[in-house]
């Protein structure tokens, strides 16, 4: 039997709704039972009333305050949504991955000095010198002190830098172990992703032409997928933690590379520029869950 038959049927009562239903509502709710007058006097109560006849005849069917007259965007926002975008550009030609070298440098023979009381900056290699026997029989023995020195030399590049770079570094990146390689992967994606986001962004505020609402709502539906790239960062993240072997010696290589790739390697490379486009997606993200 269909639900037409069910109605015509006579013999089908109607669903009746439940008559406490009707009264769950805020006021039954908060303060249950009798409800005192609203109104401190009569003079009040006809003030309201008067205000609520004038918006009648004026055809104000709305509240003075109501969300549904509030604009989606607002001008200032539009701006704010403007810089984290040209920010996401701005950040992909900033240092994103930095490190540094640390080179032995080899001491001059001017450098080498008998032990004294004193610290050095530098650091010290210590060598004794062969016995020594004196007119008396007595044997001394002396050590020399090399000096040796530590410098480091910093390196960076950009997010453009390393795409570019990909040739050189793909090869190290791509042979080693899975989570090295799935991470690399992920990274390319997360940059890829900053430059389409920040350029339709762009385009959606200043070409796409219409209403208020419908420019909001485009804008809503490009700026939630900010939430990806996020997404991509805290899982390379998690997964770091797994680690992976290198397939190419790490001799020479920068200090935060290390022996193999952890965690401290992931969080050591990363720097500014690649915070402050984390920052952006962050920013713009959050924004599609208030529209």
């Amino acid at each position: 039997m269909t639900e037409n038959d069910e109605r015509k049927n006579p013999q089908i009562p109607d669903k009746e709704i439940d008559p406490d239903l009707r009264y769950r509502y805020l006021g039954f709710e908060v303060k249950p039972g009798k409800i005192g007058d609203l109104f401190q006097s009569e003079s009040e109560k006809q003030n309201w009333v008067q205000r609520i006849l004038e918006k009648r005849k004026a055809g104000i069917k709305l509240r003075e305050t109501c969300s549904l007259t509030e604009i989606r965007v607002a001008p200032y926002e539009r701006i704010i949504l403007t810089i984290t975008s040209v920010l996401l550009v701005l950040s992909l030609f900033l240092p994103w991955f930095s490190g540094y070298r640390e080179i032995e440098v080899k001491p001059k023979a001017a450098a080498q000095q008998e032990v004294t009381p004193g610290t050095s900056e530098m650091a010290d290699n210590i060598q004794p010198e062969a016995a020594k026997k004196d007119e008396m029989g007595f044997t001394s023995i002396s050590t020399i002190k090399k000096r040796v020195e530590i410098r480091r030399e910093y390196e960076s590049a950009s997010a453009m830098g390393a795409i570019f770079s990909i040739g050189s570094l793909g090869s190290k990146v791509f042979s080693s172990g899975f989570i090295l390689m799935l991470s690399g992967f992920l990274m390319i994606i997360y940059i890829l992703l900053c430059i389409g986001l920040a350029a339709y962004t762009l385009n959606i505020l200043y070409r796409v032409k219409g209403d208020a609402d419908k420019i909001a709502l485009e804008l809503k539906r490009i700026l939630k997928w900010n939430w990806l790239p996020i997404g991509i960062w805290a899982f390379c993240m998690l997964i770091s933690f797994v680690g992976a072997d290198y397939s190419f010696s790490t001799v020479g290589a920068m200090k935060q590379v290390g022996r193999s790739y952890g965690i401290s390697t992931f969080l050591g490379l990363l720097t500014y520029g690649f915070y402050i486009s984390l920052a952006a997606l962050t920013m713009n993200a959050v924004k599609a869950s208030e529209i």
